[in-house]
């Protein structure tokens, strides 16, 4: 299909009337900058999006060799476990990431302020990936760190989406690795 497109186009432009010419010309100009025009888009979202996808990264692979370390540890480990979560978490961030820059589009579109909404999104989906890795950064620790404290407010906040849940308070101290709580 493309192939004869491309040779009947260019077959215009060697042997054709000025009008198939002219037409031909444009025909093969808009298929790169079709292309072109989707790869600036792509590159120029990278750009604007590209320490907090560097974050992302870096926090997924390191709750990925966190959680090798801790089931290593456990002997729970399984090269087939290990790739179908990691493939399931890659694929989970992608389409979170996807429909949350969907969703900001949208509302950017009606004119309403989407930053807050912006920096909530992006903190979700970072608190869920260091969520995980700092569990598993506890489990190799037995418990000593993080403190179990802010792993329990990182817990409540991943159950009511308040950031209060994970400011300190003034009564609050943090327990011992061997705290019944």
């Amino acid at each position: 299909m493309f192939k004869q497109f491309f040779i009947q186009n260019l077959l215009n432009l060697h042997s054709g009337t000025a009008g198939a010419k002219i037409a031909s010309a444009f025909k093969l100009t808009a298929v790169p900058a079709v292309g072109l025009t989707i790869a600036e888009k792509i590159s120029g979202w990278y750009i604007d999006s590209q320490s907090f996808i560097q974050i992302i990264i870096l926090t997924l692979f390191a709750d990925l060799f966190l959680g090798i370390w801790k089931h290593w540890k456990l002997s729970t480990f399984s090269f087939k476990k290990m790739i179908l979560g990691f493939a399931q978490k890659l694929f989970i961030v992608i389409v979170f990431y996807f429909l949350s820059e969907a969703f900001l589009q949208i509302i950017a579109d009606a004119e309403l302020d989407s930053i807050y909404v912006k920096v909530f999104l992006k903190f979700l989906l970072f608190i869920w990936l260091a969520g995980n890795a700092l569990v598993n950064m506890g489990i190799l620790t037995n418990g000593k760190f993080p403190p179990l404290a802010f792993l329990k407010k990182i817990q409540k906040f991943n159950e009511t989406l308040d950031y209060n849940d994970l400011k300190m308070k003034k009564d609050e101290k943090d327990l011992p690795a061997d705290s019944p709580e």
